[in-house]
């Protein structure tokens, strides 16, 4: 069995609590995370509406860049203290879409993913619990997909 653990920079800890329990000897575990390429796309056209080039600095990209995959590589590893032995693959693209098309090239059996995280720790009940990324990869998942609720903290 072949399970592909989301990580998000937040949901390291509930992923272990889920996956733990179904680990037997014949199943591989990988980590992925997708540095999402949105706020950037955003940016260039926020800059262009206001008659500027569209791309920043060079030297400006190159920070930001190196930002980005800092902080990729602190969440692969925060995943690889949880999910011991793990393989880790990471992205750059649309999250929802590129979750979808690294289980179908890595031959995914399941996709486990938290419906929504936010920062002040859990999401809010309801029908909007589950976030874009989420909703996108239930929808097109080339598999199963197990949805995890993040805890609440108080």
């Amino acid at each position: 069995m072949r399970v592909l653990c989301c990580l998000d920079g937040t949901n390291a800890e509930q992923v272990h609590r889920a996956v733990s329990r179904m680990l037997c000897a014949e199943t591989t575990i990988g980590i992925l995370y997708v540095t999402d390429t949105w706020p950037q796309e955003e940016m260039e056209r926020h800059r262009e509406r206001l008659l500027r080039p569209p791309h920043p600095p060079l030297l400006r990209r190159e920070q930001m860049r190196q930002a980005e995959e800092a902080s990729a590589q602190e969440i692969l590893e925060e995943g690889k203290r949880y999910l011991v032995g793990a393989e880790t693959l990471q992205r750059t693209g649309r999250p929802e879409r590129e979750i979808v098309n690294s289980a179908a090239i890595w031959h995914a059996d399941l996709i486990v993913i938290c419906s929504r995280s936010t920062w002040g720790g859990g999401s809010s009940p309801g029908p909007k619990s589950v976030g874009h990324v989420a909703r996108f990869v239930l929808d097109h998942a080339p598999c199963p997909v197990l949805l995890i609720r993040p805890l609440y903290r108080e």
